[in-house]
């Protein structure tokens, strides 16, 4: 592990005032003048926004600002509060009993969106994550093309809905021990999640998702013609220093290829 991976310190605030809660992470030596890549941040099944704030030392203590959010709905075991999900939606397939959200009708949609006051909760999802990555730019230098997604387990559930589903708000998405969310079409837009870059990397002794799960994942997306990088650790499902390691030359070889803005 790089010498800066072990010695760096980062630092977040919390901002209550967005749809989800939040905390940032701002680099060591921030450089305003500098247009940094922003990582949104979406955390595991009973993590919160702090989860993978707290890794970005680890990934990089210069390279990035971090966006981390909290999931909408609180897990608890035994009757207390032990973090935080995304959702139904979200779910393992095997959790969540297979459940499948009926599909509308035009004329219901419209008569929800003008009748119900209780909003969607994938709408409310998506317009807490664009809340969020918009206050982030009105307080940091963040480069407007360089926006990924980075989820770890249920949260990379979330990051492969919303990147698929706004490929030109993305600039990519970095997908660790999760899995393509059910009930959701990942090629529905086809042509324009072509050559869309994602980076899928799982521990290969990850009980709670397969290997081979990940393996489909990637076959699908792969056949629908996205660049997916896939690599495996020996690890479980938790975070290891060979998987951010390479989350970060991923990144880097992507931001380097862009022009700045």
């Amino acid at each position: 592990m790089a010498q800066d991976r072990i010695d760096a310190q980062g630092s977040s605030t919390v901002s209550c005032s967005s749809p989800l809660v939040d905390a940032q992470f701002i680099p060591r030596q921030y450089e305003p003048n500098y247009a940094y890549p922003l990582l949104v941040l979406l955390h595991a099944r009973g993590g919160d926004e702090d989860q993978l704030v707290k890794a970005m030392p680890a990934l990089s203590w210069r390279n990035y600002v971090g966006l981390g959010l909290r999931g909408p709905t609180p897990v608890m075991k035994r009757e207390r509060l032990s973090g935080y999900s995304w959702g139904a939606d979200f779910e393992l397939p095997d959790r969540s009993g297979f459940r499948v959200r009926p599909r509308l009708s035009e004329a219901e949609s419209v008569r929800r969106s003008l009748f119900d006051s209780e909003a969607d909760p994938i709408d409310r999802l998506e317009e807490g994550v664009f809340t969020g990555i918009r206050q982030t730019r009105s307080l940091l230098h963040v480069h407007s093309e360089r926006i990924f997604l980075v989820g770890c387990g249920e949260g990379a559930a979330v990051a492969y809905r919303l990147g698929l589903s706004f490929p030109d708000k993305f600039a990519g998405v970095v997908a660790i021990n999760g899995w393509l969310p059910g009930g959701f079409r990942p090629l529905g837009r086809l042509r324009a999640c072509r050559d869309f870059p994602v980076l899928v990397v799982h521990g290969a002794w990850n009980s709670r998702v397969p290997l081979s799960r990940a393996r489909r994942d990637v076959s699908t997306l792969r056949a629908g013609g996205l660049r997916v990088a896939f690599q495996s650790y020996p690890c479980n499902h938790r975070l290891s220093s060979g998987m951010l390691a390479d989350v970060d030359t991923w990144l880097m070889n992507h931001c380097t290829n862009q022009p700045a803005v």
